[in-house]
């Protein structure tokens, strides 16, 4: 039978009862005593008259006991507990930011130690955005040295200029026009093959049909993916992750550069409406 078992979810609830017990019990007796040896430090009797230091010992142990039985009771029982819940959710947090690989989190897009440290040594980008121009002219640079390298390979994957749900949705989303989104998407096309060049790496760019509600970047083993902001206008505070290879995002970001590659066309089947934009910009 599948049936909900009730104790099953409360087994340790005996143990915590036993345990709550115990320290009420313990620390009860101890403020009794400690209230009985005030009780007798406070008595008027010749033996104490005539042994005034013992009677000050009695009164201060007594009340010694009572601090302590207070003091203890509320550690055991509240602070001691809290602290353990602490320190088991730093420590899930801990464990599943392993297994996610996660690395780094900040919500400055274009940090320039970020994105230098991610270009050391790659040899593999690939790059999923609507045009990316700002990160694109930033980075210019490092772009080109990894054109140069034969062992490089650049892949881009652009908002489909042709498709007419596509561009309207960024559209709406950037603040821009329709024509406007387009000359931009026409011109990231343009200057990613521009870093073509003979004995260097392969550059290929591609158009994929679809709304975006994050971008990424994948450098070899390694991935940054930044959220979109909803609200109109423009800013770099955007909410941007570095995740490594073996952690689930990262595999997130691989099938879904899988996904898109399937989905995905040449841009250069565009050619003849590249040259049209690029007329119009010109004129």
């Amino acid at each position: 039978m599948n049936r909900e078992d009730p104790v099953a979810k409360n087994r340790d609830t005996p143990y915590r009862s036993l345990t709550t017990y115990r320290y009420v019990l313990v620390a009860a007796a101890v403020f009794a005593v400690g209230a009985y040896f005030l009780y007798l430090g406070g008595e008027e009797t010749r033996f104490w008259r005539n042994h005034p230091g013992w009677r000050t010992l009695m009164e201060q142990l007594g009340g010694l006991l009572i601090v302590t039985g207070g003091i203890s009771i509320l550690w055991e029982l509240v602070g001691k507990r809290s602290f353990a819940r602490e320190v088991l959710e730093s420590t899930r947090t801990a464990n599943e930011l392993e297994s996610a690989g996660l690395k780094r989190i900040t919500n400055q897009f274009y940090d320039e130690a970020l994105w230098k440290d991610c270009f050391k040594g790659v040899e593999k980008l690939d790059i999923f955005v609507a045009y990316g121009g700002t990160w694109r002219r930033t980075y210019l640079s490092q772009l080109q040295a990894l054109a140069k390298s034969p062992k490089g390979r650049i892949r881009v994957y652009l908002a489909d200029p042709e498709d007419p749900a596509t561009v309207a949705t960024l559209a709406n989303r950037f603040g821009s026009t329709p024509e406007r989104l387009k000359e931009r998407i026409w011109e990231t096309k343009e200057e990613f093959e521009a870093l073509q060049q003979e004995g260097g790496a392969s550059v290929e760019v591609f158009f994929w049909a679809g709304d975006r509600v994050f971008t990424f970047y994948r450098f070899d083993n390694r991935a940054v993916i930044a959220l979109y902001q909803h609200s109109e206008g423009r800013s770099p505070v955007l909410p941007t992750m570095l995740c490594e290879n073996g952690g689930s995002l990262f595999q997130f970001i691989y099938d879904e550069l899988r996904s898109i590659r399937a989905a995905s066309r040449p841009a250069n089947q565009g050619a003849g409406t590249s040259a049209v934009v690029t007329q119009i910009r010109k004129g």
